[in-house]
């Protein structure tokens, strides 16, 4: 397609040469046939003149006489150019395979397309146009909404992790809650949400939740939150509306994370993050207070030296 087609099917502007685009790449791949897109002026710099970049508007000054779309969400309109040139995105089940395991009594609502192995539980309710991928379990009793997205392997419902140890034994504790996932969620492959221990533990609308993340029992996650990959999160904590969880933090139990609030990959959380706050570090602090004492630590050899070189002279005299 015509570079001006493509802008044009996407109701979107264009400038430069209308040049023809067969494919799209990313950044690190460019080729005078290809679309692809920058959403800061440094990914510019490396890409040669005949390429044709999807941009938002304020690097327009900085195109250099390449050909551009121009798009306030370069990355999204760079995958519908590609529908648009026939490329075949992540498929899903086409509908429910007769390789899956679903128990008579699940409801299952208008357009559910469940792939081959996927297990399904007594009493569980699967929201109008959700799917679930091939090898993904849902224990009894789950509710799922509408519009969600369930990936391989993921596991809703399960037992908590709960125990008292009593008498030199860790004696476990029946968990008679349920989990409650509203509409439009999207849950990684291999990620866990386990079942409440007395009530629900609940997922917001839309909420995306990526690959190998941990969910404790009783846990409350709000609309649009992003919990990323190998994040943990203990029971009963809270994440309340737009909270951020980056790869590989974790949340201690009782925890909560306020609106807004954002934690940086690797972070521990052991205290509540106010509302709107960034934090890192473990245990994690104000990101800015965080960076300050990384760099002091840095300096910290040469600090040493100096002093070592002071307190010499000083011994000498």
């Amino acid at each position: 397609m015509k570079l001006s087609h493509i802008a044009e099917a996407l109701s979107l502007a264009w400038e430069g040469e209308d040049r023809e685009i067969t494919r799209i790449t990313p950044a690190q791949d460019p080729a005078p046939d290809a679309l692809t897109f920058a959403q800061e002026k440094r990914w510019l710099t490396p890409l040669p003149a005949d390429a044709v970049v999807a941009i938002p508007d304020k690097l327009k000054p900085h195109l250099a006489g390449r050909s551009a779309l121009i798009t306030p969400v370069p990355a999204l309109d760079l995958a519908r150019a590609g529908e648009l040139l026939g490329m075949v995105p992540f498929q899903s089940p086409a509908d429910i395979s007769p390789a899956g395991a679903i128990d008579p009594s699940a409801q299952l609502g208008a357009n559910v397309r469940v792939g081959p192995g996927a297990v399904i539980g007594a009493r569980v309710v699967i929201g109008d146009n959700s799917v679930i991928h091939a090898g993904a379990v849902i224990h009894a009793d789950t509710v799922i909404g509408a519009d969600c997205i369930i990936h391989s392997n993921a596991v809703i419902g399960a037992d908590g992790f709960g125990y008292e140890f009593v008498d030199g034994r860790h004696l476990r504790i029946p968990h008679f809650g349920t989990v409650e996932i509203a509409d439009d969620v999207e849950i990684g492959a291999g990620t866990t949400i386990d079942r409440g221990r007395f009530g629900p533990t609940r997922i917001g609308a839309g909420t995306r939740i990526d690959n190998l993340v941990q969910i404790g029992h009783n846990v409350q996650v709000g609309r649009h939150c992003l919990i990323i990959s190998q994040a943990g999160v203990a029971g009963s904590c809270v994440l309340e509306d737009y909270a951020i969880l980056a790869g590989q933090a974790g949340m201690a139990p009782h925890t909560r994370l306020g609106q807004g609030a954002r934690v940086a990959a690797g972070s521990g959380i052991a205290n509540d993050v106010p509302a709107g706050q960034t934090v890192s570090g473990w245990w994690a602090i104000p990101h800015r207070e965080n960076l300050a004492q990384v760099t002091a630590l840095r300096k910290l050899p040469d600090f040493m030296k100096r002093a070592l070189k002071l307190m010499n002279r000083f011994e000498g005299e």
